[in-house]
């Protein structure tokens, strides 16, 4: 019986003279390969995700050309967490030309994003007395009755404005709970229905523990629907507030509009007699141009310096959470204490600003 050998290799030649002979593998993806399958989706992922978030970095300092790049500087916080975890994964893997650019990009963010935890409030007056602010838009929800008591037996304001709420949340607190009552809306009595009527709209609630408080619609052109104008005072010290919400900006005209009411709202800053507070739901962050206009316009600061972060919305998903709600302010006053309230109800957050009077 014969066995089979199998035949020899092909001796190798030579490429002939003008035969071009395969390509060698470049040195990168020679590396690259020889790497374990897992190794390899890490780089792909790490380097496209880098790439994405240093683009939107950039395109975001084009906000006032376009937006859509506006709405990307909301996200400043999240760019750097991004970045953050790309800069130590790249490195991880040698990735070192992305590794510079993830280092760039995050750079710029920090640059954008380290006001509002290295910018620090005036000192406030030797004891000074204060005046606290809390503000919730309840987006059209009656919200959850039952802990919004709760809440409010705790005291945690002296003022509290409920913005875009419903009829039904007004009526809750027509008659006061605990030690707030409600005086705005105006409560003007029942109708042939014997329901209760309310004039104007209770879109806009305003409770109060301080009997120096009073309430009102704004008159001044330009500024949101969503609006009411608030004194009350820090001591002997008058102030005026304005709360207000503006319209989101989920499109180019709703942006749009937004900005103006924005621009509405630095100019009653402007022109209304120091000390002034104006604070709601902005729809706006600390990053955008937008909302550094409205700073320069009214000659105001924000409270947001110095207490960092503080995403308000949406509640839920708090990793992607960002600041759209503000509290800023003009004249000799500084803030003592900036903290978030539960969002009895709402996708938002309560914010509350302690007040004071400025050394």
């Amino acid at each position: 019986m014969s066995i089979e050998r199998p035949p020899a290799p092909p001796a190798y030649r030579p490429p002939e003279p003008g035969v071009a002979g395969p390509r060698p593998v470049p040195p990168r993806l020679a590396e690259l390969a020889r790497r374990h399958p897992l190794v390899i989706a890490a780089v792909i992922v790490a380097i496209t995700v880098t790439i994405t978030t240093a683009v939107l970095t950039v395109v975001a300092f084009a906000a006032s050309w376009w937006w859509i790049f506006d709405i990307l500087t909301s996200y400043r916080p999240q760019f750097v967490l991004v970045l953050g975890v790309g800069v130590v994964s790249l490195a991880a893997l040698r990735c070192w030309r992305t590794l510079v650019v993830a280092i760039v990009a995050l750079a710029l963010n920090v640059v954008v994003v380290a006001p509002v935890f290295l910018h620090h409030q005036a000192p406030a007056r030797a004891g000074s007395p204060t005046l606290t602010v809390a503000h919730l838009n309840l987006q059209s929800r009656v919200g959850d009755l039952a802990a919004m008591d709760r809440w409010l037996a705790t005291r945690p304001a002296d003022i509290i404005v409920l913005l875009h709420s419903a009829e039904p949340t007004a009526k809750h607190l027509a008659t006061g709970v605990g030690a707030y009552r409600m005086i705005y809306p105006v409560f003007a009595g029942l109708n042939n229905d014997l329901r209760p009527v309310y004039k104007p709209s209770p879109e806009v609630i305003v409770v109060t523990d301080r009997p120096d408080v009073t309430a009102s619609t704004p008159t001044f052109a330009g500024l949101p629907i969503d609006a009411v104008t608030i004194t009350a005072g820090i001591g002997d010290q008058r102030v005026t507030l304005l709360a207000c919400h503006t319209l989101s900006p989920g499109t180019g005209i709703r942006h749009a509009e937004r900005d103006r009411e924005l621009d509405a709202v630095g100019r009653w800053l402007q022109t209304t007699r120091r000390p002034a507070i104006a604070f709601g739901d902005f729809n706006v962050t600390f990053y955008s141009p937008t909302f550094q206009h409205l700073l320069a316009l009214g000659h105001a600061t924000s409270s947001q310096l110095g207490f960092g972060i503080q995403a308000t919305w949406p509640h839920q998903f708090r990793p992607a959470g960002i600041a759209i709600d503000q509290s800023v302010y003009t004249g000799p006053l500084t803030v003592v204490a900036r903290f978030r309230g539960p969002s009895l109800g709402s996708e938002h957050r309560v914010l509350i600003v302690r007040y004071a009077l400025a050394a």
